[in-house]
């Protein structure tokens, strides 16, 4: 009973500092997104690894063709306003290696509710934080009277 309490004690201190929120991968996460959002796509590109493993709802890209992407899309997104909830939450690895995971619900142009998970996985470098890993799942949602 004692190692499995000890065990446990240590499992313990190993995910509280290893899933320690991160304010400066916040940041990144935040600066990347505004750039995405006002169609600054310079930005966009500019934060992402050049060999960047990018799946888009299950669509590989690679980081030109997010750019290019990123150029096509019509602004303001959806139905031009703000997600009905968004959070983001940003892992620390150590210090040069983190994650994020975006949940939100936005509503579309037709007024469907759609749910939208993103994760995003950050390597810094002597360039400053550069993302390696993306994966997006949208799902809308079905209306509840259905």
């Amino acid at each position: 009973m004692k190692n499995l309490l000890v065990s446990i004690g240590i499992l313990s201190v190993f995910f509280a500092e290893t899933a320690l929120p991160s304010n400066e991968l916040l940041s990144v996460v935040k600066e990347e997104q505004g750039a995405f959002e006002q169609g600054d796509c310079d930005k966009v590109e500019s934060m992402i690894a050049q060999d960047v493993t990018f799946y888009a709802n299950g669509r590989k890209m690679n980081r030109e063709q997010v750019g290019k992407f990123c150029r096509s899309i019509k602004r303001p997104f959806g139905a031009g306003r703000a997600p009905i909830e968004d959070t983001v939450t940003p892992y620390l690895i150590d210090e040069n290696l983190g994650y994020t995971i975006r949940d939100f619900r936005w509503q579309d142009e037709n007024q469907r509710v759609v749910h939208e998970v993103v994760t995003k996985i950050w390597s810094k470098g002597e360039n400053g934080w550069k993302m390696i890993h993306f994966q997006s799942t949208v799902m809308p949602e079905k209306p509840k009277n259905q």
